[in-house]
């Protein structure tokens, strides 16, 4: 793709089924057939966003890596995605680039974690993302090719390609994508891009090295006071080393909430609160790998450092009393960064 403006290497196919099989021996693939990443869609995708090629998205400062502008539209490009998707996807790799997201760190672990890239704001509804019905799986164009292109970025130019710099012990299926929209028509809080301190008209995205989901049925009656209880529990299962933990509430679960007169940061504190044991109970489940971090046995210690490393917000279908429980990976911390829409 050489070209006055564009700098990458260009290469000539014959066919369809020849750009495939170059891609998957070179692994600048995922194992999934990718668009080409032809000089016009790459263009388009840049122009859309009123970047030049060779605008700094980000820096890595540990490989040293510069991620332009250039490189994650091919990428984008490769995933799928449409145009008027690269705003968040050049927002998603910026946040990965900060150094407390740790990227490196979280790129070649044994650990499998993935970068989840969570939406709020009007923005994700005007590209057509899916906050409701199954917005954690498969038929989602915006949500499946955003978050692809992501993880593209992070094997194709950072490098953490599977079975090399990428060593995790049993991978992740987010790994191939993992990325929705919260749902702002479900409850009466003020959306998460709000929460972080954005105004109302803006829309924000969060970069986390997540582990998968884990879903919660919720039983105990329509009172917050039990049936958060169970999501309690099942944060406790993350142990007590995780940066951050996102609780994503089903619609039906946020009515609960908000009959109750239950804020978010009621819910943060609740659960921050009945997520704690004693330190000798994570050592005696084998849950602490420095027991000695903790001298005093009967200190109460949290999956999470304190009640603003919870996140809740209200995603999925109408119908089901679920829980969504996401943990952070301990030794990176969830970086938000505004979209940028060129007007």
């Amino acid at each position: 793709m050489t070209s006055r403006n564009l700098t990458s290497l260009q290469h000539q196919f014959a066919d369809w089924e020849q750009v495939q099989e170059y891609y998957l021996a070179a692994k600048l693939t995922d194992g999934l057939p990718i668009v080409p990443p032809t000089e016009t869609r790459v263009q388009a995708m840049l122009e859309y966003s009123g970047l030049a090629p060779d605008q700094v998205i980000g820096f890595e400062s540990i490989r040293q890596k510069q991620i332009t502008a250039e490189k994650v539209a091919i990428n984008a490009v490769m995933a799928g995605c449409r145009p008027e998707y690269f705003p968040v996807v050049t927002s998603a790799i910026s946040a990965c680039c900060e150094p407390v997201f740790n990227l490196h760190a979280s790129s070649t672990s044994t650990n499998g974690v993935t970068v989840m890239v969570l939406v709020s704001g009007e923005y994700a509804e005007e590209i057509g993302m899916n906050s409701s019905t199954g917005l954690m799986g498969p038929s989602n164009h915006a949500n499946a090719s955003i978050g692809r292109a992501v993880n593209l970025v992070k094997t194709n130019f950072y490098g953490s390609v599977p079975q090399e710099m990428d060593n995790s012990t049993f991978g992740h299926p987010g790994k191939y994508t993992f990325c929705f929209a919260e749902n702002l028509e479900a409850g009466i809080w003020p959306s998460l891009a709000m929460d972080k301190g954005f105004d109302n008209h803006s829309s924000t995205v969060t970069a986390v090295a997540a582990y998968s989901p884990l879903q919660v049925s919720v039983f105990g009656g329509k009172d917050p006071d039990a049936f958060l209880l169970g999501i309690a529990h099942a944060m406790i299962g993350l142990g007590p080393s995780a940066s951050e933990v996102f609780v994503a509430l089903s619609p039906e679960v946020m009515k609960y909430v908000d009959d109750a007169g239950w804020s978010r940061r009621q819910v943060q504190e609740f659960l921050w609160e009945k997520a704690r044991l004693p330190a000798k109970e994570w050592i005696s489940w084998r849950r602490v790998e420095h027991p000695d971090r903790f001298p005093d046995k009967d200190q109460l210690v949290g999956c999470v450092g304190d009640p603003d490393r919870i996140t809740v917000f209200a995603a999925g279908g109408a119908a089901g009393v679920y829980v969504d429980v996401i943990g952070s990976w301990g030794n990176s911390r969830p970086v938000t960064r505004k979209i940028e829409v060129r007007s």
